[in-house]
């Protein structure tokens, strides 16, 4: 995002509005997770190192179609489709000339020789797209499939509340900070500049592990998609998947279970056999997802649990954190 001008105006009339709906994600996933995957930090890539962390080779071919950052080839995401043959036949069928077009939009790199191949349409590389799909599919995302679908779960459980008691004008600017509603107008702030009238398309709305908002309008339905917040990943990861190690880290685990009794930065590290530097990052990192809450008090910064905070360590007692 560079500024303003970097604006996606979506404009939408009464129509388009009253046929906003909410959805859960299925294989559509697969390359956003991909890059999920390489973001340090995010909770899907500490779930996956914490179950296995190694790419099966097969999936390999996967990163040559998919860049670490910015936006992925769509057709590698098919729309509202959750069965991998399904979706692997869908992908294999995507007209060559689709295929060339969204894998070298805004690529500054040469394309490998495979993936020449595949924007030529030839038979052996359509199959090894779909030998790598389907090793992803089973050895990443079918193992971390029952806390992502409590995280989608919980997240639209979230929105449609929210919706009913406030209205989807707060639903839609709560999403993401780049997400604004505002005189029928909703803009997502991103490398694109356009305006678009949905013409009474209505609008899906999708959260995703995706870690940036982003706008699927070539799909039958206009769809938004926006990223999980961090405390519904740890709050739901934490409830049944290993505890808070697997959505953390085993160190900010360990600060986090340390501070269910106050700290000052100096006794937290001297609790958890830090430096003082580095309790002071874990301490800010878990205040700014939401866990912990610091304030100072004469020359010390006491840091305590947050009520969210707290909901995160008594789920995963019972499940050692470390």
């Amino acid at each position: 995002m560079t500024g303003v001008r970097d604006m996606l105006r979506l404009r939408m009339s009464v129509d388009d509005i009253a046929r906003i709906r909410l959805a859960a994600p299925g294989l559509c996933e697969l390359p956003v997770s991909l890059q999920a995957l390489q973001l340090v930090g995010h909770p899907y890539r500490r779930m996956w190192r914490s179950e296995a962390g190694r790419l099966p080779q097969q999936a390999g071919r996967l990163w040559e179609l998919v860049p670490a950052q910015g936006d992925v080839p769509l057709f590698l995401a098919p729309e509202t489709v959750d069965d991998i043959d399904e979706a692997i036949d869908i992908v294999q069928s995507t007209p060559a000339a689709r295929i060339r077009a969204e894998v070298t939009a805004g690529r500054a790199t040469r394309l490998s020789a495979w993936v020449e191949d595949l924007c030529r349409g030839r038979t052996q590389a359509r199959h090894d797209l779909g030998v790598a799909m389907r090793a992803y599919h089973d050895h990443v995302m079918a193992p971390l499939s029952p806390v992502h679908t409590r995280v989608v779960t919980a997240e639209l459980s979230h929105r449609t509340r929210e919706i009913a008691t406030e209205g989807i004008a707060t639903m839609l600017n709560s999403l993401h900070p780049a997400v604004r509603w505002r005189a029928g107008v909703l803009e997502v702030a991103g490398p694109v500049h356009a305006d678009i009238d949905l013409g009474g398309r209505g609008l899906r709305v999708m959260p995703s592990v995706w870690p940036r908002p982003g706008l699927a309008l070539e799909w039958s339905q206009p769809t938004l998609v926006y990223p999980v917040p961090y405390a519904t990943w740890l709050a739901e990861a934490s409830a049944g998947y290993d505890g808070a190690k697997a959505a953390l880290g085993a160190t900010r685990a360990t600060v986090l279970q340390t501070l269910v009794d106050e700290h000052t930065t100096t006794s937290l590290a001297r609790a958890v056999a830090l430096s003082p530097s580095s309790a002071s990052v874990h301490a800010s990192a878990l205040r700014r997802a939401g866990l912990v809450a610091s304030r100072r008090r004469g020359k010390t910064v006491r840091h305590s649990l947050t009520p969210l905070g707290l909901d995160v360590v008594t789920a995963s007692r019972g499940r050692a954190l470390l």
